[in-house]
């Protein structure tokens, strides 16, 4: 029966073969049964035998370290391994300086950001990881994400570098082998890191492109952007890791793009929702005639900072507040946008009032039924020269709820002084 091979130990080729060949062996030498999780932690102490370079002792001791949060032990001591690991392969490498990152750490780890240290000061003292952090991954026991990185050589050594930790512990010697398993050891460390770090980045890429693309929905559809942008939140890995803990379906990646692909669809549902009720809207609206007007009189009184036009308008037939507000607003759009102002630089008027009244003999006497103040470039009548937010408008738009007959001058004395604010924005 095949065994189930933990995601550490996959990554280094183990097998469900070689692990029951050393489940078999460990259980001879015991002559009792072991454990499980026995027989995966013999089988990364093999792994760090015969290991050929420090770049795969790094990764070992790391997804060491990660097994034994897992099972609520304290990883600490195979943290240091790793990162000391990562130091020894730096200076094979040639380079001489180091410089902390603690990004996203707990607050004493933050102390350390940006420090710049002699790499062999970094691995006599050892500093990261911290011994003072707070951070946790699986477990409640310390995981410190702080890690070293290479330092340019422009860049200074710190004044005050942190003491050497208590304990810092030795890395075995590498494997001797062979020019060619050393170099295909090499190269399968470059491949698995490359691979690493690919699944970092898109970590990092897919819940910030969820994050882009509802920011962008926002402009057309604010609940399903919404939506978008609180679905991608959890996804961030600080935010994820946390939640792999109480969560184990989502240890696994697949799983984990799954969940994000859902609110995808969701979104995407919602959007066209929202696109199919604002078309039902736009016919139900498009099917509510405007009444028919007629101009009586149309006056320019344009200043020297703004250009502004002046409408009469009769509409017998807009009997209610919202017709007459309605019909004044129509006539505003259309004859702002027919009409051509003698200022060359700018031939359409900025500012247009259309004012709706009562009866053709009355025409500028303030029997007004609806205003409609309108100022396409939403700086009001004023323009530039007012800078009171609250004369900043595109629509200052009053109407009058009055019954009106305009042959009847008692009628006519009814609808002074009765227009109310419809709309201002």
């Amino acid at each position: 029966m095949a065994v189930s091979i933990p995601e550490e130990l996959r990554a280094f080729g183990i097998t469900s073969k070689e692990f029951s060949e050393k489940k078999n062996g460990l259980t001879k030498s015991a002559e009792t049964e072991i454990n499980d999780n026995d027989v995966i932690w013999g089988l990364f102490q093999d792994l760090t035998k015969k290991a050929l370079s420090y770049e795969m002792l790094q990764m070992l001791y790391w997804n060491m370290a990660v097994f034994k949060d897992k099972l609520g032990q304290n990883s600490f001591e195979y943290q240091q391994k790793s990162h000391k690991s990562r130091l020894l392969d730096l200076e094979q490498k040639g380079k001489t300086k180091v410089k902390i990152n603690a990004t996203g750490c707990s607050a004493s780890c933050r102390k350390l950001h940006n420090l710049v240290l002699p790499l062999e000061k970094a691995l006599h003292n050892l500093p990261v990881p911290n011994p003072k952090c707070k951070a946790t991954l699986y477990s409640e026991n310390t995981w410190c994400t702080s890690i070293y990185l290479v330092a340019k050589e422009s860049e200074k050594e710190s004044p005050k570098l942190p003491p050497a930790v208590e304990n810092v512990p030795e890395i075995p010697h590498l494997a001797k082998n062979s020019k060619n398993n050393a170099s295909d050891s090499a190269d399968k460390s470059a491949e698995s890191l490359s691979e690493q770090a690919k699944e970092n980045m898109m970590a990092w890429v897919l819940p910030l492109l969820t994050l882009s693309l509802g920011l962008g929905l926002l402009f057309f559809s604010p609940l399903a952007g919404g939506l978008l942008i609180a679905w991608s939140i959890p996804f961030f890995p600080p935010l994820m890791l946390r939640l792999r803990r109480s969560l184990p379906f989502l240890k696994h990646r697949w799983e984990r793009w799954g969940l994000l692909g859902i609110g995808f669809l969701l979104a995407l549902l919602l959007l066209l929702l929202t696109q199919l009720a604002d078309r039902k809207i736009n016919t139900s609206s498009s099917k509510s005639t405007i009444p028919p007007y007629e101009v009586l009189l149309i006056e320019d009184q344009s200043s020297s900072t703004r250009s502004r036009l002046r409408v009469s308008i009769v509409a017998p037939e807009a009997l209610t507040a919202r017709d007459r507000a309605r019909v004044a607003m129509n006539a505003a759009k259309q004859i702002q946008a027919s009409h051509v102002s003698d200022d060359p630089d700018n031939p359409q008027y900025e500012y247009i009032s259309v004012v709706l009244e009562a009866s053709t003999k009355t025409t500028g006497q303030g029997y007004a039924l609806a205003e409609a103040q309108y100022a396409p470039d939403g700086r009001g009548r004023q323009g530039i020269m007012s800078e009171d937010p609250a004369n900043q408008w595109k629509w200052n738009v009053s109407s009058s709820t009055a019954r009106v007959n305009p042959d009847d001058t008692n009628s006519l004395q009814n609808v002074k002084g009765t227009l109310e604010t419809f709309l201002k924005q």
